[in-house]
């Protein structure tokens, strides 16, 4: 997992030093350089821990903002290493040794995901059950995806898939097919473990360097580097190193990291947060990116060596020594407040706290503080923010709970609530659309438009207006408004971008061998004049009859200024003979 060699504290194996709670992590004390020479951690078999058991209290809970509140839903854990939802809802919690725990709504439902197909883990140091990850289409494959810390035919690190039964709560026996056997293991640490699939439907590993630097510069080996698969386990033809490297190093898409043991993707935008744990001075969040350099061993922490990317964000060590857990605020339902929307939440595991990086500003904010070493974050579909603790063991969800508002002379204030949607639209490419909202609740209200989940940068007014493109098409577009007391998000409005209308040009008349010729048009009580055909003997029967026309009009107007009845005029009553 993460290691503080500074102190020389295997925080990740997890083991503690003398300074940290003993109640904090379960292991003894190794070397962060030992030799891989420690035995196999045989995985422990429980005697049956009962389904539905009530959850344990923790006796200290973590220090949060005034408004918000955490709770336990899951506890009990034994040396948690990562988490992730279901898309069904429930939570699934790898431990260490190579259980995984299954728990919805608070309640353990399974001890075990693979009671029915057994792992057999090698648990020392920082190796194990480490990472998981559901597949895009698990309604109809139901694959589960897992990273763990093989034992043969030498210790390695294996990623592998497993199919779940209808229930949803065991991988059925038999079921385990090995995508990928990472290169034989020295050394215990540095294993990274963290598996996501990206926006492009590719399966992502974050795969640590294990205590060798040069491993992070090298395409002859998978360490040290971000993998990228598809989900059968074949390597995708366009990973930025496919022509370069050989066999089954064409699966790296990022290098020159040390321990990347978690990272994440920002629903909506796609991007890429990758944790790197650092080695004596900084711990870095990178932006993920094809075929990127992040500098390791050269460069730790902010590099302008243009051979490497700099890290987005870093940290020293006064602030704290191993990050880890990773998760972009962008639920489906917004619980916090308009404020925390788009940030990114990150904890660091030996310090205990959970703090938030703004991308469009940059400023980092404290958010908790005494989590007793979070491991993995986690911002559920309900807009709640969970985190696993591995010092407590167990998973705590934080809300925002805060009290309505009084103010002076106001009494109990309202908080803010929809009254009109924004509605969709359908408008010609290069049109102007404006999408509105109508709100009510207890004054001052603010408003934060986004599109597809995502901020829109000076989008704070009641409407939102933009000028249409072909790529816009498709685009969601909602608002959150929000007062002193809460916060509420409206639904999404879709924007149909059409084709903009062609303007067609009059049509030019040819002209006849004659030259141009130019028709006059009857009063509109005479029937229309029909098509003339364009033939040489025809023209001068078309001018006398626009003769007669014109003399047909000038006598209608002189007959309203002197009275009379009757007009005549000679073959103004028969129609040309044509032809």
């Amino acid at each position: 997992m993460v290691t503080d060699e500074d102190t020389h504290e295997s925080v990740g194996s997890f083991s503690a030093a003398s300074h940290l709670p003993e109640r904090n992590l379960a292991m003894n004390w190794r070397s962060p350089r030992a030799s891989g020479s420690n035995p196999v951690r045989p995985r422990p078999r429980r005697a049956c821990r009962p389904i539905g058991e009530p959850l344990e209290e923790r006796a200290v809970p973590a220090v949060l903002p005034t408004g918000f509140t955490e709770s336990a839903v899951a506890s009990g854990l034994t040396n948690p290493t990562a988490m992730e939802f279901s898309p069904e809802g429930r939570l699934f919690v790898a431990e260490q040794a190579g259980t995984l725990e299954v728990h919805q709504d608070g309640t353990r439902l399974q001890p075990d995901f693979f009671r029915d197909t057994p792992l057999s883990v090698n648990a020392s140091g920082e190796r194990g059950l480490l990472g998981l990850a559901f597949d895009p289409d698990y309604a109809a494959n139901h694959f589960v995806y897992a990273y763990y810390t093989a034992t043969s035919p030498t210790t390695h690190n294996r990623l592998s898939r497993f199919t779940a039964n209808a229930g949803g709560d065991l991988a059925l026996a038999g079921s385990e097919r090995v995508l990928l056997d990472l290169n034989p293991l020295n050394a215990t640490n540095h294993n990274g473990g963290a598996i996501h699939f990206g926006p492009d439907g590719k399966l992502y590993i974050g795969v640590g360097e294990n205590a060798v630097g040069a491993n992070a510069q090298s395409l002859d080996n998978l360490l040290g580097k971000i993998l990228r698969l598809n989900a059968d386990g074949t390597i995708p033809t366009d990973n930025p190193f496919y022509d370069r490297a050989t066999g089954e190093n064409r699966a790296i898409w990022a290098l020159g990291l040390r321990n990347p043991f978690t990272f994440t993707f920002q629903p909506g935008t796609g991007r890429m947060f990758i944790n790197d744990v650092g080695e004596r001075t900084w711990e870095e969040i990178n932006v993920g990116a094809r075929g990127a350099n992040y500098g390791w061993p050269a460069t730790e922490g902010a590099t302008s060596n243009p051979s490497f990317v700099t890290p987005l964000y870093s940290y020293d060590r006064s602030q704290g020594r191993a990050i880890a857990g990773g998760a972009f605020y962008n639920p489906a339902t917004v619980q916090f407040p308009t404020s925390y929307e788009g940030d990114y939440f990150f904890a660091d595991f030996v310090n205990g706290w959970i703090r938030r990086f703004d991308p469009e500003t940059g400023t980092v904010a404290s958010f908790a503080t005494e989590a007793s070493n979070p491991v993995d974050l986690r911002v559920g579909a309900d807009g709640s923010l969970y985190y696993l603790s591995r010092g407590s063991g167990g998973v705590f969800r934080v809300q925002y709970t805060a009290s309505p508002v009084q103010g002076p002379g106001q009494g109990q204030g309202h908080g803010p609530s929809i009254v009109q949607q924004p509605e969709s639209r359908s408008v010609p490419a290069g049109s102007s659309v404006t999408f509105g909202v109508l709100a009510s609740g207890s004054a001052p209200r603010s408003y934060r438009w986004q599109r597809d989940g995502v901020n829109i940068a000076g989008a704070t007014e009641e409407s939102y207006t933009i000028s249409a493109r072909a790529a816009d098409n498709g685009a969601l577009f909602r608002v959150v408004v929000t007062n002193a007391i809460g916060s509420i998000t409206s639904a999404a409005a879709a924007l149909t971008v059409t084709a903009a209308p062609t303007e067609v040009p009059p049509a030019t008349p040819e002209p006849g061998p004659g030259g141009p010729i130019v028709v006059p048009s009857p009063p509109a009580a005479d029937p229309p004049v029909a098509t003339v055909p364009d033939q040489p003997r025809n023209l001068a029967r078309l001018r006398r009859l626009a003769r007669r026309q014109a003399l047909l009009l000038r006598q209608l107007e002189a007959r309203r200024r002197r009275g009379l009845r009757r007009l005549s005029v000679p073959g103004a009553d028969r129609p040309p003979r044509l032809g």
